[in-house]
């Protein structure tokens, strides 16, 4: 939930611009789950000694059927969910780029996907440590430069609510009481979504987090830090992003109107220091998704059951090869997508029904291989099929996205739950391998109500800080 990049000022701008406030749930649900993964799952994966949590599949899931997931979760999230990870943040600083250099759309995406295939040849960890840092300072100067020139064009404090008093219905939190589509994703977002494709359990790349450090509680405190950031960041990105909207514009898509807004209202002299922060934090973030896409594609795939014995020479070589193949499909998805709230979107319903296998497994032994599978195929078909069915259903009146995650989690959760049942039980065997890890399932539930009750509560201090601002 970081905002520390320019494509999430461009999906929150686009938000805001359509829905209002009210828009802002789809992103807050998050909050909900966000305490999960460091009070329960930063723990766990502490103890483990994997180089990516695709290997944890292999050691929670026994027999052939372990290893078949393996190698297709290798390969289906290294190559296509890392690749759609990796359009979202090449759109975001091709907008920027496109503006800075005044050229086409196209052109200014082709011109990112270039420099991402050759940054993926220089992308190797320890140099990315030193630039990574290199790159949050000037990121961090030229957010300091966007905030005082946006704070200075908008007039100040009042500039923060001239959208909200150009469209009023857009300052409000919650919908109007006729209002049964806003109700309808309000429900979705806040019943069904957050669990259904927000709460995972700290897999992924922030896994390599959690089991770099010593010590549970350093784990705790890794990954409470980016949330404690996300909170304050939240309100300085979302106030610039208020002056954007009430500012003069020409740009009909409101997303590409947070960028240009900010290259119009900074000096001359200093658009460049902007444009390299842009560019600093999208390297950042695209080098840590390729590095993980490429750890799946490389070591969980090629290495694992092409060639076991590859040598280092050999493995880097593929490494850097399966980082220009990503960065070359990124590239190819960003040139048929149009803007960033129909992609996250997109997502959003590839994973739902899926999030709680992966919450679930950890302390329910009678899900198997075949559940996780099940899962993310179905998951990914019905994603696939629902818009060619969504007229033909009684939620057809409410928006597709939003229904599309109710339908989708309903089917899969169906699908993958009488997968369980109908396959082998290995729950003794996997009993005995997690239990010395997991500790206790009743400490685990009580570490994962804790954690859920300290969502809620957090949710309701940023609804409510936001009410009070808005109201001011």
């Amino acid at each position: 939930m970081l905002y520390l990049s320019v494509d999430q000022g461009q999906l929150l701008t686009g938000i805001i611009a359509e829905h209002g406030m009210q828009g802002m749930w789809m992103v807050w649900a998050g909050w909900l789950g966000t305490f999960v993964v460091p009070l329960v799952f930063a723990p766990l994966w502490q103890k483990m000694d994997f180089i990516t949590d695709n290997q944890f599949l292999v050691f929670r899931f026994p027999g052939k059927s372990g290893r078949i997931l393996h190698l297709f979760r290798a390969i289906y999230v290294g190559g296509l969910v890392v690749a759609l990870s990796l359009c979202f943040h090449l759109i975001g600083f091709a907008r920027a780029l496109q503006l800075y250099l005044a050229i086409e759309p196209s052109t200014s995406i082709l011109i990112t996907g270039s420099i991402l295939c050759v940054f993926a040849l220089k992308n190797v960890f320890d140099l990315k440590l030193k630039m990574d840092a290199f790159h949050a300072v000037v990121y961090f100067a030229s957010l300091i430069v966007i905030l005082f020139s946006l704070w200075k064009a908008g007039n100040g404090w009042d500039g923060i609510f001239t959208f909200f008093e150009k469209q009023p219905e857009k300052r409000q939190l919650l919908p109007s009481t006729e209002n049964s589509s806003s109700w309808f994703s309000l429900v979705v977002f806040l019943g069904i979504q957050w669990w259904s494709c927000y709460l995972f359990d700290g897999g992924g790349p922030e896994m390599a987090r959690f089991t770099a450090v010593k010590g549970k509680k350093h784990a705790v405190w890794t990954g409470l830090l980016p949330i404690a950031i996300s909170f304050l960041l939240s309100f300085i990105v979302l106030a610039q992003i208020f002056i954007v909207l009430g500012l003069p514009h020409q740009n009909s898509n409101p997303e590409i109107q947070y960028v240009e807004q900010i290259f119009n209202t900074i000096p001359r002299a200093l658009k460049s220091l902007v444009l390299l922060g842009f560019f600093g934090m999208f390297i950042t973030t695209a080098e840590s998704m390729m590095n993980w896409g490429a750890s799946f594609l490389t070591m969980d795939a090629y290495k694992a059951y092409v060639n076991p014995a590859a040598s280092e020479k050999k493995i880097r070589l593929v490494s850097f090869g399966t980082m220009v193949f990503l960065s070359l499909v990124s590239l190819i998805f960003a040139l048929q997508i149009e803007n960033l709230q129909s992609l996250i979107k997109l997502t959003f319903s590839i994973a739902a029904g899926v999030a709680p296998v992966y919450i679930l497994r950890w302390i329910w032994f009678r899900i198997n291989a075949w559940s996780q599978l099940s899962a993310m195929l179905s998951s990914a078909v019905f994603t696939l099929i629902y818009p060619t069915i969504h007229d033909l259903i009684p939620l057809k009146t409410y928006p597709m996205a939003e229904s599309r995650v109710l339908v989708v989690t309903l089917l899969t959760t169906f699908v993958w739950v009488l997968v369980t049942f109908l396959t082998t039980n290995q729950s003794a065997e996997v009993r005995l391998k997690m239990l010395p890890i997991l500790g206790s399932r009743i400490s685990f539930l009580k570490r994962f109500a804790l954690a859920i009750s300290l969502g809620i509560l957090f949710l309701g201090i940023v609804a409510f800080s936001w009410k009070m601002i808005l109201n001011s």
